[in-house]
Protein backbone atom coordinates (compact mmCIF):
# COMPACT_ATOMS: atom_id res chain seq x y z
CA UNK A 1 0.00 0.00 0.00
CA UNK A 2 1.53 3.60 -0.98
CA UNK A 3 0.57 6.22 1.10
CA UNK A 4 0.69 9.85 -0.67
CA UNK A 5 4.64 11.34 -0.83
CA UNK A 6 2.58 14.61 -1.40
CA UNK A 7 2.10 14.27 1.96
CA UNK A 8 5.76 14.57 3.90
CA UNK A 9 7.06 16.82 0.94
CA UNK A 10 4.05 19.75 1.64
CA UNK A 11 4.31 19.34 5.81
CA UNK A 12 8.00 19.91 5.70
CA UNK A 13 8.09 22.93 3.18
CA UNK A 14 5.17 24.35 5.49
CA UNK A 15 7.63 23.80 8.14
CA UNK A 16 10.15 25.92 6.59
CA UNK A 17 8.20 28.83 5.70
CA UNK A 18 7.81 32.13 8.70
CA UNK A 19 4.67 31.92 10.53
CA UNK A 20 1.45 34.17 9.24
CA UNK A 21 -1.18 35.90 11.22
CA UNK A 22 -3.30 33.29 13.07
CA UNK A 23 -6.37 34.49 11.55
CA UNK A 24 -4.91 34.91 8.01
CA UNK A 25 -7.01 37.61 7.05
CA UNK A 26 -10.43 39.34 8.28
CA UNK A 27 -12.74 36.86 6.67
CA UNK A 28 -11.38 33.87 8.98
CA UNK A 29 -12.27 36.06 12.21
CA UNK A 30 -15.78 34.68 12.50
CA UNK A 31 -15.55 31.03 11.76
CA UNK A 32 -12.41 31.09 14.30
CA UNK A 33 -14.49 33.07 17.23
CA UNK A 34 -17.52 31.12 16.36
CA UNK A 35 -15.65 27.56 16.57
CA UNK A 36 -13.72 28.59 19.72
CA UNK A 37 -17.31 29.46 21.33
CA UNK A 38 -19.09 26.52 20.33
CA UNK A 39 -16.50 23.83 20.71
CA UNK A 40 -15.54 21.44 23.68
CA UNK A 41 -13.34 19.04 24.86
CA UNK A 42 -15.38 16.27 24.17
CA UNK A 43 -16.45 17.61 20.73
CA UNK A 44 -12.45 17.55 20.11
CA UNK A 45 -12.79 14.62 17.18
CA UNK A 46 -11.24 13.86 14.21
CA UNK A 47 -12.75 11.78 12.25
CA UNK A 48 -10.92 9.31 10.22
CA UNK A 49 -11.88 9.61 6.13
CA UNK A 50 -10.08 6.84 4.16
CA UNK A 51 -9.95 8.26 0.17
CA UNK A 52 -9.09 5.46 -2.74
CA UNK A 53 -10.22 5.13 -5.93
CA UNK A 54 -9.49 5.80 -9.38
CA UNK A 55 -10.31 9.71 -9.10
CA UNK A 56 -6.93 10.24 -6.93
CA UNK A 57 -5.25 8.55 -9.69
CA UNK A 58 -6.61 9.68 -12.91
CA UNK A 59 -4.41 12.38 -14.62
CA UNK A 60 -7.26 14.49 -14.98
CA UNK A 61 -8.34 14.33 -11.01
CA UNK A 62 -5.24 13.20 -9.20
CA UNK A 63 -4.87 16.98 -8.21
CA UNK A 64 -8.06 16.54 -5.73
CA UNK A 65 -5.93 15.43 -3.14
CA UNK A 66 -2.90 17.93 -3.32
CA UNK A 67 -5.39 21.15 -3.70
CA UNK A 68 -6.69 19.59 -0.27
CA UNK A 69 -4.08 18.94 1.71
CA UNK A 70 -1.93 21.85 0.36
CA UNK A 71 -4.72 24.84 0.86
CA UNK A 72 -3.86 26.85 3.42
CA UNK A 73 -7.24 28.71 3.86
CA UNK A 74 -10.16 28.69 6.21
CA UNK A 75 -11.23 25.87 4.60
CA UNK A 76 -8.54 23.83 4.67
CA UNK A 77 -6.00 23.50 6.90
CA UNK A 78 -3.32 20.88 7.30
CA UNK A 79 -1.96 21.06 10.58
CA UNK A 80 -0.29 17.98 11.47
CA UNK A 81 0.65 14.55 10.15
CA UNK A 82 -1.12 11.63 11.88
CA UNK A 83 0.18 8.03 12.38
CA UNK A 84 -0.90 4.95 11.83
CA UNK A 85 -0.70 1.38 12.95
CA UNK A 86 2.42 -0.20 13.13
CA UNK A 87 4.32 -0.30 9.59
CA UNK A 88 2.72 2.96 8.83
CA UNK A 89 -0.24 1.73 7.34
CA UNK A 90 -3.10 4.29 8.10
CA UNK A 91 -0.94 7.32 8.42
CA UNK A 92 -1.93 10.32 7.33
CA UNK A 93 -2.65 14.46 7.27
CA UNK A 94 -4.58 16.17 9.82
CA UNK A 95 -6.86 18.56 8.39
CA UNK A 96 -8.78 21.63 10.38
CA UNK A 97 -12.31 21.96 8.17
CA UNK A 98 -13.98 25.40 8.63
CA UNK A 99 -12.48 26.01 12.00
CA UNK A 100 -15.60 23.75 12.79
CA UNK A 101 -14.84 20.05 12.32
CA UNK A 102 -10.97 17.74 12.29
CA UNK A 103 -10.53 15.07 9.79
CA UNK A 104 -7.35 12.90 9.43
CA UNK A 105 -7.60 12.06 5.48
CA UNK A 106 -5.75 9.17 4.82
CA UNK A 107 -5.25 8.18 1.28
CA UNK A 108 -4.50 4.68 0.09
CA UNK A 109 -2.98 4.76 -3.71
CA UNK A 110 -3.19 1.00 -5.68
CA UNK A 111 1.09 1.18 -6.17
CA UNK A 112 3.90 3.57 -6.84
CA UNK A 113 3.13 6.86 -8.71
CA UNK A 114 5.58 5.29 -11.13
CA UNK A 115 3.11 2.14 -12.14
CA UNK A 116 -0.34 4.22 -11.40
CA UNK A 117 0.08 5.95 -14.72
CA UNK A 118 0.17 2.81 -16.04
CA UNK A 119 -3.06 1.02 -13.94
CA UNK A 120 -4.85 4.01 -14.75
CA UNK A 121 -4.45 3.91 -18.46
CA UNK A 122 -6.34 0.31 -18.06
CA UNK A 123 -8.77 1.46 -15.74
CA UNK A 124 -11.32 -0.84 -15.28
CA UNK A 125 -9.09 -4.07 -15.91
CA UNK A 126 -5.99 -2.62 -14.66
CA UNK A 127 -7.38 -1.24 -11.25
CA UNK A 128 -8.74 -5.34 -10.97
CA UNK A 129 -5.41 -6.89 -11.11
CA UNK A 130 -3.95 -7.62 -7.99
CA UNK A 131 -0.65 -7.59 -9.87
CA UNK A 132 -0.71 -3.56 -10.49
CA UNK A 133 -3.23 -2.90 -7.75
CA UNK A 134 -1.40 -3.41 -4.82
CA UNK A 135 -4.42 -2.62 -2.18
CA UNK A 136 -5.81 -6.07 -3.38
CA UNK A 137 -5.15 -9.94 -3.53
CA UNK A 138 -6.52 -12.92 -4.10
CA UNK A 139 -7.71 -15.41 -1.70
CA UNK A 140 -7.33 -19.16 -1.56
CA UNK A 141 -10.57 -19.34 -3.67
CA UNK A 142 -8.97 -17.29 -6.19
CA UNK A 143 -11.21 -14.26 -5.24
CA UNK A 144 -10.45 -10.91 -5.09
CA UNK A 145 -9.82 -9.25 -1.64
CA UNK A 146 -8.14 -6.18 0.22
CA UNK A 147 -4.74 -6.95 1.54
CA UNK A 148 -4.61 -8.04 5.15
CA UNK A 149 -2.92 -4.84 6.19
CA UNK A 150 -5.70 -2.37 4.83
CA UNK A 151 -7.99 -5.15 6.23
CA UNK A 152 -6.87 -4.09 10.07
CA UNK A 153 -7.48 -0.08 9.12
CA UNK A 154 -10.87 -0.52 8.31
CA UNK A 155 -12.19 -0.78 11.85
CA UNK A 156 -11.06 2.00 12.54
CA UNK A 157 -12.41 4.16 9.91
CA UNK A 158 -15.18 6.10 10.58
CA UNK A 159 -16.04 6.98 6.76
CA UNK A 160 -15.09 5.71 2.93
CA UNK A 161 -14.22 8.46 0.56
CA UNK A 162 -14.24 6.72 -3.12
CA UNK A 163 -13.10 9.04 -5.66
CA UNK A 164 -13.71 8.42 -9.59
CA UNK A 165 -12.56 10.40 -12.76
CA UNK A 166 -16.45 10.66 -14.22
CA UNK A 167 -14.49 11.62 -18.20
CA UNK A 168 -15.22 8.43 -20.74
CA UNK A 169 -14.01 8.73 -24.11
CA UNK A 170 -17.46 7.54 -25.66
CA UNK A 171 -20.82 6.84 -24.63
CA UNK A 172 -20.34 3.05 -25.25
CA UNK A 173 -17.56 3.12 -22.61
CA UNK A 174 -20.01 3.78 -19.82
CA UNK A 175 -21.46 0.58 -18.45
CA UNK A 176 -17.73 -1.20 -18.68
CA UNK A 177 -16.03 1.86 -16.75
CA UNK A 178 -18.43 1.67 -14.09
CA UNK A 179 -18.65 -1.39 -13.43
CA UNK A 180 -15.14 -1.77 -13.10
CA UNK A 181 -15.69 1.12 -10.53
CA UNK A 182 -18.17 -0.86 -8.69
CA UNK A 183 -15.49 -3.92 -8.43
CA UNK A 184 -12.96 -2.37 -6.68
CA UNK A 185 -15.40 -0.83 -4.12
CA UNK A 186 -17.61 -4.00 -3.73
CA UNK A 187 -13.86 -5.45 -2.38
CA UNK A 188 -13.53 -2.84 -0.14
CA UNK A 189 -17.01 -3.05 0.95
CA UNK A 190 -17.37 -6.72 1.28
CA UNK A 191 -14.17 -6.53 3.53
CA UNK A 192 -15.63 -3.63 5.78
CA UNK A 193 -19.03 -5.13 6.30
CA UNK A 194 -16.76 -8.36 8.08
CA UNK A 195 -16.43 -5.69 11.13
CA UNK A 196 -20.31 -5.35 11.35
CA UNK A 197 -19.43 -1.30 11.05
CA UNK A 198 -22.34 0.61 9.44
CA UNK A 199 -20.00 3.56 8.19
CA UNK A 200 -21.03 6.27 5.61
CA UNK A 201 -19.71 5.79 2.07
CA UNK A 202 -18.75 9.85 0.20
CA UNK A 203 -18.64 8.87 -3.37
CA UNK A 204 -17.16 12.21 -5.00
CA UNK A 205 -17.46 12.28 -9.18
CA UNK A 206 -14.72 14.07 -10.08
CA UNK A 207 -14.34 15.95 -13.27
CA UNK A 208 -11.60 18.44 -15.13
CA UNK A 209 -13.09 20.15 -17.72
CA UNK A 210 -10.53 21.67 -18.61
CA UNK A 211 -9.22 18.42 -20.62
CA UNK A 212 -11.78 18.77 -23.00
CA UNK A 213 -13.00 14.91 -22.33
CA UNK A 214 -15.78 13.56 -24.99
CA UNK A 215 -18.62 12.99 -22.29
CA UNK A 216 -18.91 11.93 -18.36
CA UNK A 217 -20.98 9.72 -16.21
CA UNK A 218 -23.72 11.19 -14.98
CA UNK A 219 -24.83 10.96 -11.13
CA UNK A 220 -27.35 9.00 -12.20
CA UNK A 221 -25.39 6.44 -13.74
CA UNK A 222 -22.81 6.20 -10.69
CA UNK A 223 -25.53 5.46 -8.47
CA UNK A 224 -27.32 2.78 -10.30
CA UNK A 225 -23.98 1.42 -11.50
CA UNK A 226 -22.10 1.30 -7.86
CA UNK A 227 -25.98 -0.20 -6.50
CA UNK A 228 -25.30 2.04 -4.05
CA UNK A 229 -29.11 2.22 -3.71
CA UNK A 230 -28.81 -1.61 -2.55
CA UNK A 231 -26.79 -0.17 0.46
CA UNK A 232 -27.99 -0.34 4.15
CA UNK A 233 -25.06 2.42 5.05
CA UNK A 234 -25.47 6.15 4.44
CA UNK A 235 -23.99 6.86 1.23
CA UNK A 236 -23.88 10.10 -0.86
CA UNK A 237 -22.58 11.07 -4.48
CA UNK A 238 -21.33 14.83 -4.74
CA UNK A 239 -19.94 16.14 -8.29
CA UNK A 240 -16.66 17.72 -7.96
CA UNK A 241 -15.12 20.11 -10.71
CA UNK A 242 -11.26 19.36 -9.36
CA UNK A 243 -10.42 22.85 -11.39
CA UNK A 244 -11.98 25.47 -8.29
CA UNK A 245 -13.48 21.96 -5.88
CA UNK A 246 -16.12 23.43 -6.45
CA UNK A 247 -18.69 19.98 -4.47
CA UNK A 248 -15.89 18.75 -2.56
CA UNK A 249 -17.35 21.25 0.43
CA UNK A 250 -21.07 19.78 0.07
CA UNK A 251 -19.71 16.40 0.14
CA UNK A 252 -17.20 16.51 3.61
CA UNK A 253 -20.37 19.07 4.96
CA UNK A 254 -22.45 16.04 4.45
CA UNK A 255 -20.19 13.19 6.00
CA UNK A 256 -18.55 15.23 8.86
CA UNK A 257 -22.00 16.35 9.87
CA UNK A 258 -23.36 12.62 9.81
CA UNK A 259 -20.74 11.64 12.02
CA UNK A 260 -20.83 14.27 14.15
CA UNK A 261 -25.17 13.96 14.59
CA UNK A 262 -24.36 10.01 15.65
CA UNK A 263 -21.24 10.77 17.88
CA UNK A 264 -23.68 13.25 20.05
CA UNK A 265 -26.72 10.87 19.35
CA UNK A 266 -24.16 8.04 20.87
CA UNK A 267 -23.08 10.62 23.40
CA UNK A 268 -26.93 11.26 25.00
CA UNK A 269 -28.15 7.67 24.84
CA UNK A 270 -24.25 6.82 27.29
CA UNK A 271 -25.11 9.87 29.13
CA UNK A 272 -29.35 8.55 29.57
CA UNK A 273 -27.95 4.78 30.52
CA UNK A 274 -25.74 6.33 33.24
CA UNK A 275 -28.31 8.59 34.85
CA UNK A 276 -30.87 5.30 35.07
Amino acid sequence: VIYSPEFRRIMIERKGKAKQNPFRGMKDILPRLLAFYVSSPEEQFSARLALFGPGIESTNTKLLVHKIVNARSSTFDAVEFIKGLPGGIGSGVRINYKHMYNFDLMCLYSNAATVRESVYLHKSTGRLDPELNRMLVKDSTGKLAIQPSIVKLLPTLHALVFAIDTAVDSREKVAEEVEGMRKELGVMLESQSKFNLCIPLLVLACRNESVGANCFISLEEIIVGLELLEMKSPWGVFEVCCENMRGVEKGLDWVLHHLAKKRRELSYHSMQGQSS
